[in-house]
């Protein structure tokens, strides 16, 4: 007798099937659930957009520009021109304003700003801070816009004091030791925003303590300005102010003129409050012979105070008004010059030694210079030299009412 063959039923075998995968499922899911608890699985760490940049860009078409400066801005009292001199818009009519090449934002260099979250090998423990360029710690970043410490104008947001006190030029500045080792020196580069290359280096590689200062006409100053805050640096502000040139064009619609009455001068100076969020100080472009008029820049240093911004000056003429104000501001001792190539950085080590020897003397000092690479390329190196010299690197924000006033 031919005996047959036992098999499961087919609903058996298909259970069998279903159970078994099952079973790969749950190992699995285990296999990950103590690699995430023993600390030797993967971990989401939240990075700022700007570390991880060239990794995952947004479309072009999707990021945000800013707008062009609009050739009138229309006010209760007056109609303001905005434009740039004879008429030229963005960076290219820039480049008789500030010495320095114009830079231009292309493709590779004009990102969005925001937060990615990557999945990396690593531990469940939180990610250690993000070590910015500084030379001498980790950089403690500083504070994006409150909006309590801004109001509205027709031109714009631009500071105030907040209903509680805080004033910006303490609240946007860099922390800072009040027991430095040593007289106490103090770096600002301004000129920044015009050129991209140039702002992101000085950004990158020049330690926190150094001080950024922007341009008003440059663009996309909120995101360079951002960026700057997140590595630790303070911001100043630049205002055009006229001088004893005979171009005055190359300032700028928006420039302080003493030719211009109060009123024109302090709607100029609301549209230029408002170009980016964040600075603890103003500072000035020019304007020796603007500052040297009272009449003319008290107003404006008032306007400062009230607003709860410091000032910082390089003419060495604006000292007398601004004590006369009250506001809190300090002067630059020494303008280091800008070198567009390394043939220059000999005068910018001379100068730089030239300040050193003005902090010994006095307990302090500040330096300012303008944007260009090999001086930062200079500073970065003279800044990491300091501290076996026993001069301390300082913000210039830890320097106001303190810097010496000569030249």
């Amino acid at each position: 007798m031919h005996r047959r063959r036992f098999r499961l039923p087919v609903v058996s075998r298909l259970a069998w099937a279903w159970f078994a995968a099952s079973a790969a499922v749950l190992l699995v899911s285990a296999v990950f659930f103590n690699a995430a608890f023993s600390g030797e699985g993967a971990s989401r760490i939240a990075l700022p957009f700007d570390g991880v940049e060239t990794v995952a860009r947004a479309p072009r078409e999707e990021r945000l520009e800013t707008p062009s400066l609009p050739k009138v801005i229309n006010t209760p009292d007056a109609a303001i021109e905005v434009a740039m001199a004879d008429g030229d818009e963005g960076e290219d009519s820039l480049e008789l304003i500030y010495p320095g090449e114009a830079g231009h934002f292309t493709e590779e260099d004009d990102f969005e700003d925001g937060e990615v979250v990557i999945t990396i090998p690593g531990t469940n423990k939180p990610a250690a801070p993000v070590r910015a360029a500084s030379l001498t710690a980790l950089a403690q970043p500083i504070p994006d816009p409150d909006p309590a410490l801004l109001k509205s104008t027709p031109l714009g947001k631009i500071p105030r004091i907040a209903p509680d006190g805080r004033k910006a030029m303490r609240y946007y500045a860099n922390v800072y030791s009040s027991s430095p080792k040593g007289p106490r020196i103090s770096i600002i580069v301004s000129g920044l925003g015009l050129n991209s290359a140039v702002t992101e280096q000085a950004i990158d590689n020049l330690p926190p303590e150094v001080s950024l200062s922007f341009a008003p006409y440059a663009k996309n100053l909120e995101f360079w300005t951002e960026k700057a805050r997140r590595a630790g640096h303070e911001v100043l502000i630049e205002l055009p102010m006229e001088g004893y040139g005979p171009n005055q064009k190359a300032l700028g619609a928006a420039a302080l003129l003493s030719s211009r009455t109060e009123q024109e001068n302090l709607q100029r100076l609301d549209w230029l409050m408002s170009r980016f969020g964040g600075y603890f100080a103003a500072t000035n472009y020019m304007g020796a012979k603007f500052s040297a008029d009272e009449k003319a820049i008290a107003p404006v240093l008032q306007k400062l105070k009230d607003a709860g911004v410091a000032y910082i000056d390089d003419t060495g003429a604006a000292q007398r008004a601004g004590y006369a104000v009250g506001i809190p501001m300090a002067s630059v001792t020494r303008v280091i010059p800008a070198a567009s190539d390394d043939s220059g950085r000999n005068a910018v080590r001379r100068e730089l030694a030239a300040l050193e020897a003005a902090a010994k003397r006095d307990g302090a000092a500040i330096g300012k210079t303008y944007a260009y690479a090999a001086t930062i390329d200079e500073i970065a190196e003279w800044a990491a030299s300091l501290e076996g010299k026993e001069l301390a690197a300082a913000p210039a924000s830890a320097l106001l009412r303190t810097a010496s006033t000569s030249r």
